[in-house]
């Protein structure tokens, strides 16, 4: 038999023995890493729940800084919340609350009854008879030349010429905000010149608004409740409370607004 088929068993025997003798110590490596890994994730973990742990605490402390820091602010902002809006001559909430009260009082002094969708056809003939009478008199008789005390807000650019300017009702002898603010188209020039900076003055500017208020109250027979989102907004059954502006001047010269408006109510321009 040839020398090379006599060394192939002996080969053969020693290969097998390396893989024997190799085995246990390659199976052991993966329980290792595995035990290393478990260690390192173990340890991830409690540093997370130290960090956790810390951050729950500081939510708490932050909890009660915005509890007490609310505390004192809402005080504040009641203090420094604007008058509501009465029936007046000084700003057209103060107009649309003169028209509600006067729709009330009207309505009330007629002796109709509440029109509702079980109303029978001869009241709801009677009540749109007098509606229309009175919607035709009060856009008489609330259109009117007005001159308000206004702070200006601020203006976004709505064309070439004109700018959405947003006015705050004033009240000059007490020098505070009165109902909300409302929105007014208006010449950009005469933005532009009530809010140029004068004087070193800062902050909003305190204006007179001048300019021709026009009720625009609509019949609607359609319309017998304010619906979900009282637009437009709702007057009473079959009336809707709509007004316009005829803008006319807008002037910071004067140091104190006078509040008196420069036409009679009910005057029509």
């Amino acid at each position: 038999m040839p020398i090379s088929c006599r060394r192939t068993p002996f080969a053969i025997v020693a290969v097998l023995a390396l893989v024997a003798l190799s085995t246990p110590g390659q199976a052991q490596d993966p329980e290792t890493d595995l035990a290393r890994e478990n260690e390192r994730l173990s340890a991830q973990v409690r540093d997370l729940e130290a960090t956790l742990k810390a951050a729950l605490a500081r939510i708490a402390e932050l909890e009660k800084s915005l509890a007490a820091a609310g505390s004192s602010g809402a005080a504040s902002r009641t203090t420094a919340a604007p008058r509501p809006i009465a029936a007046s001559d000084l700003s057209p909430a103060g107009l649309a609350a003169a028209i509600r009260e006067d729709f009330k009082v009207e309505f009330e002094a007629s002796g109709l009854p509440a029109l509702t969708d079980t109303s029978t056809e001869e009241d709801r003939i009677r009540y749109t008879r007098w509606l229309k009478k009175w919607v035709a008199a009060r856009n008489r008789r609330f259109r009117e030349r007005v001159s308000w005390p206004v702070a200006i807000k601020g203006g976004e650019v709505i064309s070439t010429s004109e700018t959405l300017a947003t006015f705050q009702p004033w009240d000059v002898d007490e020098s505070t905000e009165v109902g909300k603010p409302f929105d007014l188209a208006i010449p950009t020039r005469s933005y532009s010149r009530a809010i140029r900076p004068r004087n070193g003055r800062t902050g909003d500017e305190i204006a007179r608004l001048d300019g021709v208020f026009v009720p625009r109250i609509r019949f609607n027979a359609a319309r017998l409740e304010p619906g979900p989102f009282d637009n437009p907004p709702y007057l009473g059954p079959m009336a809707e409370l709509f007004w316009s502006f005829d803008f006319k001047a807008l002037s910071t010269e004067a140091t104190k607004v006078d509040a008196t408006p420069s036409g009679d109510p009910g005057a029509k321009p």
